[in-house]
């Protein structure tokens, strides 16, 4: 993106990172029915596709862990 252009609203959703349900708990260290539960209660945002498969933002996840007191939000496969 050059300086001053803004994202139009197409780019800005290509930008997002979604995850699978496994990943964001490993992440967070808690089992994936809790994942489920964060999305019932609307703790975390999530996209349902189809009957049974949600995706969460990234961004999301790492919002909430820092909110709960979570100093290095990294996932552990992305750390150097």
């Amino acid at each position: 993106m050059t300086a001053g252009k803004k994202q139009s609203d197409e780019e800005l959703l290509l930008d997002v990172e979604l995850l699978t349900i496994p990943p964001v708990a490993t992440w967070a260290k808690v089992s994936t029915q809790s994942i489920y539960c964060w999305i019932d209660a609307g703790k975390t945002p999530a996209v349902k596709i189809g009957k049974r498969t949600y995706r969460i933002p990234a961004r999301a996840v790492s919002a909430q862990l820092k909110a709960a007191g979570y100093e290095l939000v990294v996932p552990e496969n992305k750390q150097s």
